[in-house]
């Protein structure tokens, strides 16, 4: 019995070839998933060989053609180079390339960017540029920066997220940055379930001189925000929630409606401290309040903000705000390119320093 090795980019592709150069009564006797290594300039390919047989005896090539070149394309891609055989600049080449590959492999890998986000990424390499470079210029242009809600934000600013994700500190941040900037601004608290937290929407208030008023009720929401109608922006603190609050949820869903989506903006504090998955679980819980901004925070707890981005470009959800502290109004920034990759290891000016210094 004869065996005929196929080569395909996929096993369903391999399977279809072998029958279009063998028959329709060929078997399958083994199948091998790899990875090409490239050439020194095309990048890595999937490939499945499978090894086949016909069980009637001696297969005819519909196409001996064919054959031939798939053959040849098999071992082109399965032969190991001999270094022997290659000129000083081609082995210099593939060295260097190598180590660039490796090199944004490494840098993805501390920053704790996944896919869909890693693989758009790679996508880049090989490349002759500094992967640092490279990197953080794909990054910037994969990730949507909220420029536009950042000048111009709707009536009511909505604050959700989990508990604990510094959402009330973050709101009096950002709505301090708003009163800086000439606009005059309120708060309305609906957070009446975690203990003393009106008290501490209210000492914020005071401390900035921005009216805190709270509501539990939707009636009590109504008038609060007819109260406001004259204010530029009027921002909402809310209860946090975890996947087991959902009455809660259900009730601060009853809340929102009545503000009206079209004068609603809404944004979502995602601690940079948090795995992605959670941050998928809580974004699955808000997803029907619409479709909110990021404000990631407490970045002074983590080394890197790679996760959140990854969640970010995999939820198509824009970056608003970045805090990374606790004090207020102090440690807050507007999303911006500059302000990403400084909380980013091995890209930027983070990059930059940190050759400066081995350099020394």
């Amino acid at each position: 019995m004869e065996y005929y090795t196929v080569v395909a980019d996929s096993y369903e592709n391999a399977v279809k070839k072998a029958k279009d150069l063998y028959g329709d009564d060929i078997r399958i006797h083994s199948r091998r998933d790899y990875t090409t290594h490239g050439g020194i300039f095309s990048r890595r390919q999937p490939r499945c060989e499978i090894m086949c047989y016909s069980p009637a005896g001696k297969a005819v090539s519909r196409d001996a053609k064919a054959r031939d070149s798939d053959i040849r394309e098999f071992e082109k891609e399965a032969r190991t180079p001999d270094p022997s055989t290659l000129t000083a600049k081609q082995r210099l080449d593939t060295e260097v390339y190598r180590e660039k590959d490796e090199k944004a492999t490494t840098i993805l890998d501390m920053n704790h960017i996944t896919d869909p986000l890693r693989s758009k990424l790679l996508e880049a390499f090989p490349s002759s540029e500094d992967p640092g470079v490279v990197l953080s210029g794909m990054l910037l242009r994969s990730l949507d920066i909220d420029y536009g809600r950042q000048v111009h934000p709707r009536h009511f600013v909505v604050f959700i997220g989990p508990t604990g994700s510094g959402k009330t500190t973050t709101l009096a941040k950002v709505a301090h940055v708003y009163r800086k900037q000439g606009r005059n601004v309120a708060v309305i608290t609906l957070d009446t379930y975690r203990v003393g937290a009106y008290e501490q929407m209210k000492a914020f208030g005071d401390a900035l001189s921005i009216p805190v008023l709270k509501a539990s009720a939707e009636d009590e929401l109504l008038s609060a925000a007819e109260g406001f109608s004259d204010m530029d922006i009027v921002f909402i603190d809310t209860m946090g929630t975890s996947p087991k609050d959902k009455e809660l949820l259900l009730h601060l869903t009853s809340l929102l409606s009545i503000l009206g989506s079209e004068r609603t903006d809404l944004i979502m504090t995602i601690p940079a401290t948090m795995k992605e998955e959670d941050m998928r679980e809580q974004y699955s819980l808000y997803s029907r309040l619409g479709k909110p901004s990021l404000a990631i925070t407490k970045l002074d707890e983590s080394e890197t903000v790679g996760n959140v981005l990854s969640f970010a470009y995999g939820a198509g959800l824009p970056i608003i705000f970045l805090t990374d502290g606790q004090r207020v109004p102090e440690d807050i920034d507007k999303a911006s390119s500059k302000a990403i990759i400084d909380h980013l290891k091995g890209m930027g000016l983070e990059m930059r320093n940190s050759e400066s210094q081995l350099s020394k």
